[in-house]
């Protein structure tokens, strides 16, 4: 547990010094003062980028620098799992990958396959604290803490995003850890930095995200290991340096509802950081970004050996279980009787729903449908509406 802010001062809570930062990470862990740390130069840009762009309110401050401190803690505290037990890097780690947009139904999916009892999905207070000594229980009590907090901060999100500490959430908990990913481009306004991780490969983000996947596994063995995250559309190729055997599942929607949705998304995670949040500019951020990674693809085609398995939205919402056979066979695992009846089961609780409607407009973040779609015409043109 880190310390107590009722013993530090104002200005600790919210320095975002990577020095100050890291000295906290050290005294949370219990470690030397000397004890090194990685991936510190990152650090360096994205608290730069914090300081002069993010324009963050005082409560939009702690919690960035609480969310810096528990990756630098989860450095130590994997180091110190590795170190202890050798032959976690001996661990074969057997990847799916969900994929594709934000808002194109890859959480659904996700949780939806993580019913199947032959597939291995980290749940999100693993992805949390990946290489923490402290027991489950502990652990998922912090996590609910956690999704608790995050909710009051952002209370639209509740009707966007479901968090739930014992369901699968994105492997960004695992790779952000680097500071290099783009999960940081969403939550706050950093345009320096953005720009800056545009020209960085993701590759020592990626084995970074193998090596705390392997502490995870350690605890809780289990493959294939069913994985979820959009950020990997932008970085297939640094993916298949790290997991060349992975297998790819990339989820498809148009652009024309994807695209608002996402930059909704964004305004309620930045108002939870910010008092100064500029829809437009999203709008802007979110238009050119996206089609950085929609206009290339092409359908069935990826690094990684095997193809990638493209599904449309439309049909994981009008067959789910369908769905969750054509991915079972892509995989290689079969869809059994309890499978099934564990998805039924899961859907008919409706676990999987928010609470509230999620509702937004294009032209909230300048934008109308007509301008989307051209935008995105090589992408809807390869893969439709």
């Amino acid at each position: 547990m880190s310390p107590d802010s009722s013993d530090r001062s104002p200005a600790q809570v919210t320095d975002l010094d990577p020095a100050s930062l890291a000295a906290e990470a050290r005294r949370t862990a219990g470690v030397d003062e000397e004890y090194p740390l990685r991936f510190l130069d990152n650090l360096e840009v994205l608290t730069g980028a914090l300081g002069t762009e993010a324009r963050l309110h005082s409560r939009g401050r702690a919690r960035a620098r609480s969310a810096l401190v528990a990756a630098l803690v989860t450095q130590i505290q994997v180091g110190r799992f590795a170190a202890s037990v050798p032959e976690i890097r001996r661990i074969g780690v057997r990847p799916v990958f969900i994929t594709g947009l934000l808002r194109t139904g890859t959480t659904f999916l996700q949780h939806l396959l993580a019913q199947h009892p032959d597939l291995r999905s980290p749940e999100l207070w693993e992805t949390m604290a990946p290489g923490s000594p402290d027991d489950p229980d502990s652990l998922i009590k912090a996590c609910e803490a956690y999704i608790e907090e995050y909710y009051r901060a952002a209370p639209d999100f509740r009707s966007i995003h479901l968090l739930q500490a014992r369901l699968p959430e994105e492997c960004h908990r695992l790779t952000a850890n680097s500071f290099r990913h783009p999960i940081y481009a969403l939550r706050y306004r950093v345009p320096g930095y953005a720009r800056w991780l545009s020209q960085q490969s993701m590759a020592p983000a990626y084995a970074f995200h193998q090596e705390q996947l392997r502490c995870v596994l350690w605890r809780r063995p289990g493959t294939p290991v069913l994985l979820k995250c959009p950020s990997h559309l932008w970085y297939a190729e640094e993916l298949a340096q790290t997991y060349p055997n992975a297998k790819i599942i990339r989820l498809h929607r148009s652009p024309v509802v994807a695209v608002p949705s996402v930059c909704s998304l964004t305004a309620a995670v930045r108002s939870a950081r910010s008092d100064d949040v500029n829809r437009e500019e999203i709008g802007e951020y979110w238009l050119e970004y996206a089609s950085q990674a929609l206009n290339g693809m092409r359908r069935g085609t990826g690094p990684t050996a095997t193809p990638p398995l493209d599904l449309r939205f439309r049909e994981v919402v009008a067959d789910p279980l369908g769905t969750a056979e054509r991915v079972c066979d892509y995989i290689g695992v079969p869809l059994t009787d309890e499978a099934r009846h564990r998805m039924r089961a899961f859907m008919a609780a409706e676990n999987d729903a928010t609470t509230g409607r999620h509702t937004y407009r294009a032209e909230d973040f300048g934008m109308t449908a007509g301008a989307i779609e051209e935008r995105f015409a090589p992408y809807l043109n390869e893969f439709g509406s």
